[in-house]
């Protein structure tokens, strides 16, 4: 008996597609299409052949891939580059998708077809010569152009509360709302090399809050004023920032710090770099506040309790002491701590200007209406020389004296 057998396998018969092209890549680049109607299109593109030699003698020729939303995904297509140079497979609208060195073997599929893009993913077929496909490598913060990674930063404006995490490495958040905050993952799940950057364009302050009781440049927050901007980096532990620009108009900054205690206390993490300082606290001795050795002003108001001097100091160089109920103007000069203030004024002082407008006791009692013999009265050393000054001026002098005396 005989079986009947299948002609075709059991499977559908699909229509005849173009299997095998060649092009000629020189002067100009060659754009793809599919080969829907006809094997020989008519806009001056390429039909896309399931395998395609390609003969590259030009200098940074690109292919490219045809349309993805004007097809499905699972079309492939196979490069064999014969020709003597590399040339660069892209998708529709230019973007990195193979690198193709002499006497290498590329095949591409389509994964995606919902923009005119797409996505493709490549792989290298063994051959002689091998390269890295860098679209395929490239992760955050790099870019896949031609057959280099090249840096890349993602911009996210922002005008609303966020939390920020790992898939955000190196991504550049604008702030563009009135006040707000960026909270930071866990520094330990992100890991010791995580980092993003943050520009405050908005209106208003800008508040990074690293995660629990994790710090940034040592302090529990960091506010951003308008016009700040920073790389926030992550070492596993706590966060820091490089480049923290500062606004004009937020150059002038308060921090209060409480100094109990005696001896040394050196200024550290988010005390630094500040202007006005308020110091608290209850001291049991003179009190040393070490300041770095950089140029920078000091406005110190000294409201400790204790009842001892508080200097304000660079570790190796002199200082001012700033007495407890006090106020000081300051400024380090690299070196030394000296004082900003500077009382001006002529002497001696004029009587209208609440002063004697003399040097001496005797001159300042005459200036205020003193008469000659009883300046030498209040000026006499003793018993005897008050007798000698009386008996020295005249009796009318003495008269006038008695009188304005009682």
């Amino acid at each position: 008996m005989t079986t009947y057998t299948q002609v075709f396998g059991g499977t559908n018969i699909y229509p005849s597609d173009v299997s095998y092209e060649t092009i000629a890549l020189s002067a100009t680049d060659v754009v793809l299409s599919w080969p829907v109607e006809t094997n020989a299109p008519t806009d001056g593109s390429v039909a896309a052949a399931r395998i395609i030699d390609v003969n590259s003698t030009g200098s940074s020729r690109k292919i490219f891939l045809p349309a993805a939303n004007q097809s499905g995904p699972g079309q492939c297509l196979l490069f064999n580059n014969v020709g003597s140079t590399t040339f660069y497979i892209v998708n529709s609208i230019n973007g990195a998708v193979a690198t193709v060195m002499p006497g290498t073997l590329w095949q591409v599929y389509m994964t995606s077809n919902t923009t005119a893009a797409g996505t493709w993913f490549a792989y290298q077929f063994g051959s002689s010569l091998s390269n890295a496909n860098v679209a395929a490598i490239a992760g955050a913060g790099l870019k896949a152009i031609t057959s280099t990674l090249n840096q890349a930063l993602s911009v996210t404006g922002l005008a609303s509360n966020y939390t920020s995490g790992t898939n955000d490495r190196a991504r550049v958040f604008n702030w563009t709302g009135a006040s707000g905050t960026i909270a930071l993952d866990g520094a330990q799940g992100l890991g010791n090399d995580w980092f993003i950057y943050v520009r405050n364009s908005g209106s208003s302050a800008l508040t990074i809050d690293p995660y629990l009781s994790e710090t940034i440049n040592g302090a529990p927050t960091l506010t951003m004023n308008p016009g700040d901007s920073a790389a926030i980096i992550c070492d596993g532990t706590s966060f820091y920032t490089i480049g923290l620009g500062k606004s004009a108009d937020f150059t002038f900054d308060y921090t209060q710090i409480d100094i109990a205690g005696s001896g040394n206390y050196t200024l550290s993490g988010f005390e630094l770099n500040r202007i006005s300082y308020d110091l608290i606290g209850i001291i049991t001795g003179d009190r040393d506040v070490i300041v770095p050795a950089t140029v920078q002003q000091y406005w110190i108001t000294n409201n400790t309790t204790g009842s001892f001097d508080v200097t304000i100091r660079t570790s190796a160089g002199t200082g001012v002491i700033v007495l407890p109920g006090s106020a000081a103007i300051l400024y380090c000069n690299g070196t030394d701590v000296v004082s900003a203030q500077t009382l001006n004024g002529a002497f001696p002082i004029t009587i209208a200007d609440g002063g004697t407008g003399a040097t001496t006791a005797g001159g300042a009692l005459i200036n205020l209406g003193g008469t000659t013999l009883g300046i030498s009265i209040f000026t006499a050393a003793n018993a005897a020389a008050v007798r000698t000054a009386i008996d020295t001026f005249s009796t009318d002098e003495t008269t006038s004296l008695i009188v304005a005396m009682s």
